[in-house]
């Protein structure tokens, strides 16, 4: 996405919702105890609040979102890691400088010297469990507007993922599409992860794998 595409994304609570996976009530706890919070909230009536999170509000949410996932990992180990590296290593926005792994019940970090923290051991044992933020970054730019037109067609872009092909009016590469489908994703499911890809672009994957 480009940065004055970043700059410009906003989205509702129950969008961020849909593209975290998480519910409604979790992303209210998460505000309310300062983990994750929007950019633009606003109080329109005492029943009325607008909630908007930007780009990088929406790296956050989804970093976490997924750390929370990962078998023994709890809210508390996310906390107190963030913490440390807020406290004690002088990171201002961990969530956004940093990469996240997991191995266990461990949490790694590595920092943008490429160096890594709490691994004692190999890296590969740690990269296994690496939160792909490319990936997560074209989950949040596939909730920017796309033209309807653009449904169901395949282009190159030059500079973008290495020209690789992707969806027309996204970011959102084939291949990452029809490893889904390969794992036995169905439409539905997909398009939960990619939200503005349609249906037709499901079966332009599928088309393009079997050709």
């Amino acid at each position: 996405m480009a940065e004055a595409t970043r700059d410009m994304l906003a989205i509702p609570d129950k969008r961020a919702c849909k593209l975290a996976r998480v519910s409604m009530r979790r992303l209210r706890y998460w505000e309310q105890t300062g983990l994750v919070r929007p950019s633009v909230k606003r109080q329109l009536s005492p029943r009325n609040t607008v909630r908007l999170y930007n780009f990088e509000d929406l790296l956050e949410l989804v970093v976490v979102a997924e750390l929370r996932r990962r078998p023994g990992i709890s809210l508390q180990d996310i906390r107190a890691i963030l913490d440390h590296l807020r406290q004690r290593q002088g990171y201002e926005v961990p969530l956004r400088e940093l990469r996240f792994a997991t191995h266990g019940n461990d949490i790694y970090v590595q920092h943008p010297d490429g160096s890594w923290s709490g691994d004692p051991r190999p890296h590969q044992l740690v990269l296994q469990q690496v939160l792909k933020l490319d990936l997560v970054s074209d989950r949040i730019s596939s909730l920017a507007e796309r033209d309807p037109s653009t449904a169901g067609k395949i282009v190159r872009r030059r500079g973008v993922h290495g020209s690789d092909p992707v969806f027309a009016g996204t970011r959102i590469t084939v291949a990452s599409v029809q490893h889904y489908l390969q794992a036995g994703y169905d439409a539905q499911a997909i398009i939960e992860e990619y939200p503005s890809l349609t249906p037709a672009d499901v079966e332009a994957a599928r088309r393009a794998a079997a050709a």
